[in-house]
């Protein structure tokens, strides 16, 4: 099994259940044009979750690949028809790319498990492209859920995150736009996804259709598969930048923040991790936090 210390610290603190009220609602970007992400629910609240230390979660670290202007869920096979995507985990990823190539590519993610592709689009400071040092890939026990009820996702399902916000390391506080991060603490970006499957489409026309996201930990009955909640944190080391840089994104402004993943396991090796983590309400990875928690 996988079991490598990330500090989260309060980044899983941070993550609150599904009900952002309109006004925190943030606009994503997931063309070459800005538009409204149908299932977006905002910036992740400053609301720590007092269950978050007694549900299972594991995680793993996806180093930094490549970047290019392609996307291979919104613009499959039209290579340079997206903003530019910084990508993490798989090392080739393109327009062409689809999930059963990920099970012959190399990939950087430091679990012998994942085989996923993820990616978001590049931060830029003063307009010259900063490189991310990694991203942290979390998967846990959804508020209120039962365990029991999750299963394993299957290979090939496609995930555009629905809650993003910007934080410091060990900082509860995301918020829309970028904060200013004080030595040694590392500017973060996290993102949320959809928890619960409908049980049959890896994908859908809108990209979005085939998940949901569940409330009071209870699926719709439209998507009545549960599967762990995923959060990942992209890690920027930004120190080297004065106070006074103009950040944005290649997708345009820092609110339209958001990321994709095409999630690939050995299916052995994850429905091993959620049985042990997850089922048995274990934190295997997150040492820090469940260190704070008690």
């Amino acid at each position: 099994m996988i079991r490598r210390a990330l500090l989260c610290g309060a980044f899983i603190a941070a993550l609150t259940a599904c009900g952002a009220s309109d006004s925190s609602q943030a606009s994503l970007a997931h063309s070459s044009n800005a538009h409204t992400h149908p299932m977006s629910l905002g910036v992740s609240e400053s609301v720590v979750d007092p269950d978050s230390g007694r549900r299972g979660s594991f995680g793993v670290v996806c180093p930094f690949s490549h970047r290019n202007e392609d996307d291979p869920i919104v613009f499959p096979d039209e290579s340079g028809a997206s903003h530019q995507h910084d990508y993490f985990g798989a090392t080739s990823v393109s327009a062409s790319t689809r999930w059963k190539s990920l099970l012959r590519m190399p990939n950087l993610c430091k679990s012998m498990g994942d085989l996923s592709a993820y990616w978001a689009p590049t931060l830029q400071a003063n307009l010259i492209d900063v490189d991310p040092t990694e991203m942290a890939v979390y998967l846990r026990t959804p508020t209120e859920a039962d365990p029991s009820a999750i299963v394993t996702p299957p290979n090939g399902l496609e995930l555009i995150s629905v809650r993003s916000g910007w934080t410091c390391a060990r900082t509860d506080a995301p918020t829309a736009q970028m904060q200013h991060c004080p030595s040694p603490s590392t500017t973060r970006l996290i993102l949320e996804y959809p928890d619960c499957w409908d049980g049959k489409n890896l994908s859908s026309a809108d990209h979005y259709s085939h998940v949901a996201v569940s409330v009071r930990g209870q699926c719709p009955t439209t998507h009545p598969k549960m599967i762990p909640q995923m959060a990942t944190e992209i890690r920027y080391e930004l120190k080297k930048f004065p106070k006074d840089t103009t950040y944005a994104l290649s997708s345009g402004a820092l609110d339209t923040a958001h990321a994709d993943a095409i999630l690939v396991w050995d299916q052995k090796v994850l429905s091993k991790e959620i049985r042990s983590c997850i089922k048995r309400r274990v934190n295997c990875d997150l040492t820090w936090f469940t260190a704070i928690q008690g």
